[in-house]
Formats: C-alpha cells, structure tokens, sequence
C-alpha cells in the first residue's frame, strides 16, 4: 500500500483526530492489508468511520463536541435547510402564481388560505434570520477587524458573482414571461422552461453558496453565551416556519389536485388532467429535505440549550 493511497484515506479524518491517532490507524491499515492494495469495500469502511468522526468532531452527532459547538452545528443546519427551502419556495410560487381563477369561488379559500400561509411562513423566517444577523453583527465586526476578512473574503465574493447573474437573468426572463399564456409558462413554450430552469440552477447556486458563506462566517465568530443562545432561539423559529411552508404547500397542492387539477399543466378550465406534477414534486421534495434538515439542527440546539442550562443549575 502506498503512501500516497494512506494519505488520501486518512483525509477522511478531521484534523485533531489525525494528529492524535493517525499513526495507529496507519500501522492498523498495514496489518490489515499487508501491503495489498485496498479493496473498494475496505476503502469504503475508512471512510464511512472517517465520516463519522468528522460528524462527531463538529457536533453534528453525539455529545463528543462542547454544547456550545452542538449549538454552532445546529444553528448551520437550519440556515442550510432554509436556504434549500427558500429555493423550493420560489419554485412552488412560480408555478402557483394565478391560481386562483382556475378554481370556482367556493373552492377557493383553503388554497389561499395555504398560499397565504407559505408567504407569512417564509417572512417570519426571513425576519428572523435578519434578526438573528443583527444579534450576531458585534461578533461579526470584532471578528472582520480580527482578520476574518481573509477567510470570508473568497466565500462571499463566490456568493457575489452568481447573485449579480440571477438579478440579470431575472430581468430579462420577468418580461418574456409576462408575455406568455399560463400553459406556454408551464410547458408550453420549451424555449422559456429551459430558461427558467437554467435559472432555479442558478438560484439554487447562489443560495447554496451564500449558505456556505454564512455559516463560514458563523463558525469564526465567538459571541457570547447570551447571544449563541438568542441566536439559537431564533433558529429554531426559523425550523418552524419550515414546517408551516412544507405543510401548507402540501396543502395547496391537494386542494388544487381536487378541484382544479388542469392548472398544473396550464390545460382549459374544466379539461381532465393529473394531479402529478413533477415540477412541484420535486419543489416539495426538497423541501421536506430541508425540513429533515433543519429539525436536526433543532434537535441540537434544543440538546446544547439543556445541557448549558444544567451547567448553569
């Protein structure tokens, strides 16, 4: 076994772990394969232990980490799965966007009623995230006159760039598609899905990386107590706001797939269609990943919070 193929497997392993024990998993390794190369299920079994130690290391399992870390990986889960939910959000309101004549008058209260819901939901969250950005802005600005700059600086200018190119793509897609019927924006114009596809990439894009700059920035800030608590109370409202959205969009979608089930394909009142709609199936898959997400951030930060308030007792 070579020394290039123990390094690459030991990398698996955080840091801290591999300065303290990574000669005895070398030496381990060599007596296992005895200077056989390693065969892709052995590769696999380092990896998947590697994993785990890297999931104990930050917190995300166990309570091997401090309760103020558990809290930090918490507070992360949540920020990833609402920034997945804001991207499946934006999906569901473009497909859902004038719906309401689609159904007759006595149909039309629960719907809205839901889609009413998903929009208060989704402030709430947003409130709350800016909330918890100005509980967190003290720390944040000792921490950039500290030199966190130069670690934020490439992260938020990855961030940056596709932003810009969503704003610009999105004024130029807004008037074509003010210009199209509702079954040309649904499936009727490929010209115009394949457009606003390569868009929700782009979104998706950016949010994923303003996420990963956000909990960059996270990680180097050393607030207080008081404050790591504030902002893990406010993240826990936020997974909140990701059950309401999940719920009342799955909601939404019942209702509509009982009485105006043609209006996810853009097909004439009254026409038979599916209920199915691939598009809002995958919007809500997404969000229930982020919901799954987000509840375990929950769980560690409800785990932290007990745990602190015991030291305190």
């Amino acid at each position: 076994m070579s020394g290039h193929t123990v390094e690459r497997m030991l990398r698996w392993y955080p840091a801290g772990w591999r300065d303290r024990y990574g000669d005895e998993l070398v030496a381990l390794m060599e007596d296992d394969l005895g200077g056989a190369p390693p065969s892709a299920r052995y590769r696999w079994s380092i990896a998947t232990a590697g994993l785990r130690e890297r999931a104990l290391a930050s917190g995300l399992l166990g309570r091997s980490a401090g309760a103020d870390e558990r809290m930090r990986t918490g507070v992360q889960l949540v920020l990833a799965g609402w920034a997945a939910c804001i991207f499946a959000g934006a999906v569901f309101a473009k497909i859902a966007e004038h719906f309401a004549p689609a159904l007759a008058a006595p149909h039309r209260a629960i719907p809205q009623d839901a889609f009413d819901a998903v929009q208060g939901a989704a402030a709430l969250a947003a409130a709350c995230t800016l909330l918890a950005i100005a509980v967190a802005l003290r720390a944040l600005v000792g921490f950039v006159r500290a030199g966190g700059w130069s670690t934020l600086r490439r992260p938020v200018l990855q961030a940056g760039a596709p932003s810009i190119l969503v704003v610009v793509a999105l004024a130029r897609l807004a008037p074509w598609a003010h210009s199209l019927s509702n079954a040309a924006r649904n499936g009727g114009d490929p010209a115009y899905g394949a457009a606003f596809v390569a868009w929700a990439l782009l979104v998706a894009g950016a949010l994923a990386l303003w996420a990963r700059a956000g909990a960059v920035a996270f990680r180097g800030l050393r607030p207080t107590g008081r404050t790591l608590g504030a902002i893990g109370a406010l993240a826990t409202i936020v997974a909140v706001a990701i059950l309401a959205v999940t719920a009342a969009v799955a909601l939404w979608w019942a209702q509509i797939a009982l009485h105006a089930p043609w209006f996810l394909h853009g097909t004439p009142a009254g026409s038979a269609g599916s209920p199915w709609d691939p598009t809002l199936a995958g919007a809500a898959c997404v969000m229930l990943l982020a919901l799954g997400v987000a509840q375990h951030g929950v769980s560690r930060i409800v785990g932290a919070r007990r745990e602190l308030a015991s030291h305190r007792d």
